[in-house]
């Protein structure tokens, strides 16, 4: 029996191998989690928490890979892929949410697992192939990849095996076990007494007794969270909300034109426009809106005088911040905080 996750191809052509940015989010945790700059990190691959968070953007897997790879240099832990993986809050990461809640057995758990995972990328396939006694777990990309994915190996890896432990139990034997991945030294010595070889660039694979597959899951183990996963951030819920929290900590920036926030998002300048568009707003307008909450709040609520307010909003002098601000609200700023105090 074979369970593959192969998508269509169209005209003859793979499709784009694209995954979902919001899946590297327990790595960015983790950094959080050390004390370390995850925002200078992502910094680096040209891309922002805010885009992270974007439970909708799609990024070229490429971007994961060196993402990664660079998150465990910053650490200087070549093994934080299997820490992050063995650490993984199953009931908040997006391709394993419904077979925590719903699977009953291993073979139903992969099952629904491979089917998720089809949502959340076209860089890669993951199937699950019986041969007689022992079963395949794989995850193999579409394409071949610009470096050695040496981290996501090693963090698929590491919650794969986590979910089959669970599954087990005592039952456990590592020696019934085998790990092929890309580069093996960005795993633990020994690691959980399985037997670890090396394999090509293309994807990791798991080799485990074809009886497990008929294990019973005990999903109230899946449900503990941990506590790293307490205080993560939920996703904004649409693409505006997420351009908000992209531009709310730069307001007092001059420099937020289409193209530097493409850049911040991770997207190509079309497509920011894209969306912009289909949201009926324009860049310009959501920065107007935005600007005009914060100098009213600071207007109303702080005695901060009417220039440094200005300031703040990124306007070079008081003069050209009154002008704008008449236009929003027909007043001065400081008619407007009379006005106000009056009432």
């Amino acid at each position: 029996m074979d369970i593959d996750d192969t998508r269509h191809k169209v005209d003859g052509k793979a499709p784009l191998p694209l995954v979902r940015l919001q899946l590297a989010l327990p790595f960015i945790h983790e950094l959080d989690r050390l004390g370390i700059n995850a925002d200078a990190v992502l910094a680096r691959h040209v891309l922002v928490r805010e885009s992270v968070l974007d439970p909708n953007l799609f990024i070229p897997v490429n971007i994961i890979h060196r993402l990664l790879e660079d998150v465990a240099r910053t650490a200087n832990d070549p093994c934080i892929g299997v820490r992050v993986g063995e650490q993984l809050d199953f009931t908040g990461w997006s391709p394993l949410v419904d077979a925590v809640a719903h699977a009953d057995t291993l073979a139903d758990f992969l099952s629904r697992f491979i089917l998720a995972a089809s949502e959340d990328a076209s860089s890669a396939e993951h199937i699950l192939e019986i041969r007689g006694k022992s079963t395949f777990f794989r995850e193999r990309r579409t394409s071949e990849p610009d470096i050695t994915p040496a981290q996501n190996d090693a963090f698929t890896a590491a919650y794969v095996l986590s979910i089959l432990h669970r599954a087990v139990g005592h039952k456990w034997k590592p020696k019934d076990v085998l790990l092929q991945v890309c580069n093996p030294d960005v795993l633990p010595a020994g690691y959980q007494g399985i037997r670890v070889v090396g394999g090509d660039n293309r994807g990791m694979t798991i080799r485990f007794p074809s009886h497990w597959l008929t294990y019973t899951m005990n999903r109230a183990g899946f449900m503990q969270v941990t506590p790293h996963s307490i205080d993560k951030n939920p996703p904004p819920g649409s693409f505006l909300e997420a351009l908000w929290l992209t531009l709310i900590p730069r307001l007092d920036s001059n420099t937020l034109t289409v193209e530097h926030v493409a850049q911040r998002f991770g997207i190509s300048r079309q497509s920011l426009q894209r969306r912009l568009k289909a949201s009926g707003t324009s860049l310009t307008e959501e920065l107007g809106k935005l600007k005009k909450q914060r100098a009213i709040e600071d207007l109303v609520h702080t005695d901060k005088p009417v220039a440094t307010i200005g300031a703040a909003l990124g306007f070079s002098n008081p003069a050209s911040f009154t002008r704008a601000f008449r236009s929003w609200t027909g007043q001065s700023p400081r008619d407007y905080r009379n006005t106000h105090e009056k009432r």
